[in-house]
């Protein structure tokens, strides 16, 4: 057990009084500067020489990994290891190491492709933001403020959520460079949430029938250079899947020209995939569904993709960067939403079309609240095929601008009124049965 406590040597730090060596025990010692620079170093003695270690800075290194690293160095000098020429020696290779560029390149090559679900997410923000900022700087070189600066400019643009997701990434990134001896401290680590993007609320934004309408006559009246994201757009509403899961798709996963359509969503594109045990998505397709994607075939230039990527620069398929752009176009005139939103305001339509929440959470490819997904792993397919069916009908109205009229009839479910009435409820409890 050492003999300091964090709390002192907190105390020692604001007091700002030079410390030549406060000893923890075991060669393990706490010094602070008189520019107020506090740092630990271990002391040792090797060949009837006394020697010293500077571990690192206090508080990126914390009292309890001080003592981690010391332990660690103390082993190495009772085999006989000079640790500090060590360091030294290894200091002498960091001039040499490669760039932040290389890195990230090694770094996305040796841990995350083909090792997570999504390698894509992380290619994405170490070619838009690590890569254009940092990448031509030596590992060694990078300052905290060039994080600094990098996380800013990402901020600024707009952009929060992806300024804590580009932190995350970068503290990754650096945290290779460590484990591979290139550096030895992260210039990331003293960043939290707050220096970026700040604390993430859950959104709530749904966009209204009002709001749908204004939003298609808009993308409608867009021209046919937008024609492709109109479809997208009333895609992603009437099949409710995730941006990604859309933009990414192959025509090998549909089949048009069955009786029941269907989408089969492969795991490994599925964000639930693990946790929904591996399991593969089927999203049935309204007829609308399907003569908007033969329509965007027609134009997809033979791709393998429904979305192919108009420049060959890495990805066969469109990048959502390249959908937001297309919405940011858009005179729409609306408040200002997310594509993500979308997502949310298919699922507040499927309530309010009196669609059973179990139904709704299974068309958006959602675990079942507590012991049900256990228990329940019915994939009620018929019944989201109606479930969407309607939300599809609901589209193709506001598509064409026509006023809805919805009323409530009993516990709680709703009948549309006029041309293609529909009882959802008792069509759904007819399927079942």
């Amino acid at each position: 057990m050492g003999k300091l406590k964090d709390i002192e040597v907190q105390a020692w730090v604001r007091a700002g009084n030079p410390i030549a060596g406060k000893s923890d025990g075991d060669g393990l010692t706490f010094t602070l500067s008189a520019r107020g620079t506090a740092a630990w170093v271990f002391r040792y003695r090797l060949g009837g020489k006394q020697r010293e270690l500077t571990i690192g800075n206090y508080p990126t290194i914390t009292l309890k990994r001080a003592r981690e690293l010391a332990t660690e160095a103390r082993a190495k000098v009772q085999q006989g290891i000079d640790v500090a020429r060590e360091k030294q020696e290894r200091k002498i290779g960091l001039a040499a190491a490669g760039t932040v560029k290389e890195l990230c390149e090694e770094y996305f090559r040796r841990t995350v492709e083909g090792r997570v679900s999504r390698p894509d997410i992380t290619r994405e923000m170490l070619d838009r933001d690590l890569i254009p900022k940092l990448g031509r700087l030596r590992i060694a070189e990078v300052k905290p403020l060039d994080i600094d600066g990098m996380i800013r400019a990402i901020v600024d643009r707009g952009a929060p959520v992806m300024a804590n997701r580009v932190l995350a990434t970068t503290k990754a990134v650096f945290d290779y460079a460590i484990r591979r001896h290139w550096i030895e401290q992260n210039p990331a680590a003293a960043f939290r949430r707050i220096d970026a993007g700040g604390e993430e609320k859950a959104r709530t934004r749904a966009l209204s029938e009002n709001e749908l309408t204004q939003l298609l006559k808009a993308l409608r009246g867009a021209g046919p250079v937008f024609s492709t994201y109109h479809l997208a757009v009333k895609l992603l509403l009437v099949t409710a899947v995730r941006v990604s899961e859309l933009i990414e798709a192959a025509w090998a996963e549909f089949d048009l020209d069955s009786e029941q359509p269907v989408w089969r969503l492969p795991a490994v594109r599925v964000k639930t995939g693990k946790n929904m045990g591996g399991r593969d998505f089927t999203v049935p397709l309204p007829a609308a569904a399907v003569e908007w994607l033969r329509e965007i075939k027609r134009t997809s230039f033979a791709s393998d993709y429904v979305f192919p990527a108009r420049r060959r620069m890495g990805k066969p398929t469109m990048s959502p960067a390249t959908l937001n752009w297309a919405m940011g176009e858009i005179n729409h005139g609306l408040e200002h939403f997310t594509l993500h939103d979308l997502r949310r305001t298919a699922r507040t339509h499927l309530a309010r079309l009196g669609v059973a929440p179990h139904v709704a959470e299974r068309c958006l490819n959602h675990k079942l609240p507590g012991i049900n997904d256990t228990y329940d792993t019915h994939d009620y397919l018929a019944e989201r095929r109606l479930a969407l069916n309607a939300l599809a009908d609901l589209l193709m109205r506001l598509d064409r601008g026509e006023a809805e009229k919805v009323v409530p009839i009993k516990k709680g479910s709703l009948r549309f009124t006029g041309e293609g009435s529909l009882d959802l409820q008792e069509e759904i409890g007819r399927v079942a049965t």
